[in-house]
């Protein structure tokens, strides 16, 4: 059972046999981007995300201030992917001896003005020490109608991303490689540092989408995530995939393979939803494929030939 996906449905089946527990109020549980837990007044979109050293970051790659605005936008992406507001959050931070006092402020600053963006006001949290530096953001939110799911996506939908794909891959890449000559590299490298915040497109996906999901680990591996809750299969248009000017160049400079960069690097914490064909829909976001019958996903080339990837995203103890 040595794969994250595995994991957690086994963590999902185990805590659903639980009979001591009274499941009433959850209304989305394990397996989604957050869960739904129904308060008694309203339903709250919960969500909970770790950033870990040397596996997520590396402290010599991105500034500390920049580390805690990625962390925080990270875990609301989560919630905005729901249809849902950030309202609150909880920070726990462990803390490795390495990390200065200077460093401390800096990584509360960072979380502050991502708070302050994304309307997820930390209310409190934990402080501890550790062998090394960890992020732990839970963010909770209020849905703007209901909570859009993984699970929707029917035969004939669309399938859109809002922003563009593969940035964020790109500028990690040309960090590690130590190489900023090409013109575009720096917006690169700020969008792997910097990623954007999806309030307007939350409240848009909750009047349209029938499925949704935030793009954290690859569009490949997230839509087969929609794919497999859904019941159904998907088509993708690798010409259809929308990228930054400069993006197949700098790419190509590296030695990277530009497409699958785009659909399987990650971290670029865009939105992935399906919705029925509409201006509303082309407004929101960039056709890329369709949902069919079946099951899984299959990529196409501007010919309709498939196109093989040697993998489809990032993936924990693989």
């Amino acid at each position: 059972m040595r794969d994250e996906f595995a994991r957690i449905e086994w963590l999902k089946a185990r805590f659903d046999l639980d009979p001591n527990h009274d499941a009433n109020n959850v209304v989305v549980g394990i397996g989604d981007d957050a869960a739904v837990v129904d308060f008694g007044n309203r339903p709250t979109v919960v969500t909970v995300d770790t950033q870990v050293e040397e596996v997520h970051f590396r402290r010599d790659l991105i500034s500390c201030r920049d580390l805690g605005y990625r962390a925080l936008v990270a875990a609301a992406s989560d919630v905005s992917a729901m249809a849902a507001m950030p309202s609150a959050s909880l920070v726990a931070l462990s803390l490795s001896a390495a990390v200065t006092d200077d460093e401390f402020r800096e990584l509360i600053e960072g979380l502050a003005e991502a708070a302050r963006h994304t309307g997820a006001r930390v209310v409190g949290g934990n402080l501890s020490q550790a062998a090394s530096l960890t992020i732990t953001s839970t963010v909770f939110g209020s849905p703007i109608s209901k909570p859009i799911t993984r699970a929707g996506a029917r035969p004939g939908d669309g399938v859109y991303v809002t922003g563009t794909l593969g940035s964020a891959a790109l500028g990690l890449a040309i960090v590690q490689a130590g190489d900023r000559e090409a013109t575009h590299d720096e917006a690169f490298i700020e969008r792997w540092r910097r990623p954007p915040t999806h309030e307007r497109a939350a409240r848009a996906l909750s009047s349209l989408a029938t499925s949704a999901i935030d793009v954290s680990d690859g569009c490949l591996q997230d839509l087969e995530h929609i794919c497999a809750a859904s019941n159904v299969g998907a088509t993708l248009r690798a010409d259809s995939v929308p990228s930054a000017p400069g993006y197949r160049a700098s790419c190509e400079a590296l030695g990277l393979d530009p497409v699958a960069l785009a659909l399987t690097g990650g971290e670029d914490y865009e939105l992935l939803f399906t919705a029925a064909r509409s201006a509303e829909a082309e407004e929101l976001g960039t056709k890329i494929g369709d949902i069919i019958d079946g099951s899984g996903v299959q990529v196409l080339d501007e010919t309709g030939r498939a196109v093989e990837l040697a993998r489809t995203g990032f993936r924990h103890f693989s």
